[in-house]
């Protein structure tokens, strides 16, 4: 089994990612690790974008790939952090985050210099022509506007302008955002 996660208290870069990582790992499940911001949670009500799992539902030791977004801090995974004494847990890691010191350490590790995570997997997906849906597209730009405060906040790269772009051509819905 293969599952996705994010942060505790997860954000719309978190639920971006995670959605976008889907398309990544089509049989990997989303699971979030413990809370989510309210206006995420009050999103996830409305719209159901995608079909989410409980932590409480997966059976830790089938787990064999764990695939993490948003983070790399094992006390931001909340109990999921107790899969990381298995040895042979395979671990993907897609981040916007510099490396810390206790940073949990993957197979796969994507990090990159940009304002948002949503923006690394909008260029992983373009790139592998992998082409969201209008609301996958959406909720990736959700995920960016949210984490780079509207594309102003001064870690905003070029890199998340260009991804915004790409997910307007893609029917990303502004009325949503």
């Amino acid at each position: 089994m293969e599952i996705i996660t994010s942060h505790i208290n997860a954000d719309f870069d978190s639920l971006a990612s995670m959605i976008a990582a889907k398309k990544l790992y089509p049989e990997a499940e989303i699971v979030f690790p413990g809370s989510q911001e309210r206006k995420l949670r009050d999103f996830i009500e409305v719209f159901k974008p995608v079909d989410i799992k409980r932590i409480k539902d997966i059976e830790p030791s089938k787990i064999k790939k764990l695939i993490i977004v948003d983070t790399k801090q094992p006390d931001r995974i909340g109990p999921l952090a107790e899969l990381l004494s298995n040895k042979s847990l395979k671990i993907h890691i897609y981040d916007h985050h510099p490396f810390a010191k206790g940073d949990i350490r993957g197979e796969v590790e994507k990090i990159e210099d940009v304002g948002a995570t949503a923006t690394i997997f909008t260029e992983l997906l373009k790139n592998k022509r992998l082409k969201p849906t209008p609301m996958e597209a959406t909720i990736l730009a959700l995920g960016i506007y949210e984490e780079t405060g509207c594309l102003l906040f001064p870690s905003t790269t070029e890199r998340d302008l260009l991804a915004v772009s790409y997910l307007l051509k893609r029917g990303a819905n502004l009325n949503i955002i």
